[in-house]
């Protein structure tokens, strides 16, 4: 084989291994970009799920004894920064802390609820 054939095939070689490598490394671009979308489809989900149980009662007409059960459940010992919004014919009245729960218990009390209202 003559030189100028020798150069000619390691020329190609080169050619052809650089166009491989460039194809590997847009191929793992590729992929992380994937991956990252998957990790955020992911996460959105995750906070729907952990939210499920918040967004059933969104707009939607409960009993009394459903909102207080549910502050029970949340006020009880946490502050983790939730407010229930209560919409009846008298107004609107937002709780938010544990304290608010002994005034929906008291009959007689401005934000009492009772259990069989809507």
């Amino acid at each position: 084989m003559s030189n100028g054939l020798k150069a000619l095939l390691l020329a190609a070689s080169t050619i052809i291994t650089c166009i491989i490598v460039g194809l590997g490394f847009m191929m793992a671009r590729e992929a992380k970009q994937i991956g990252n979308h998957v990790i955020e489809e992911l996460h959105s989900y995750r906070i729907a799920v952990e939210e499920q149980d918040y967004i059933r009662y969104d707009g939607v007409i409960v009993y009394g004894t459903d909102v207080v059960n549910l502050m029970k459940k949340e006020f009880s010992g946490n502050t983790n920064g939730i407010q229930i919004i209560v919409e009846d014919g008298a107004g609107r009245k937002v709780y938010e802390k544990e304290e608010d729960l002994d005034a929906v218990r008291e009959i007689g009390t401005i934000g009492y609820i009772a259990p069989t209202a809507e």
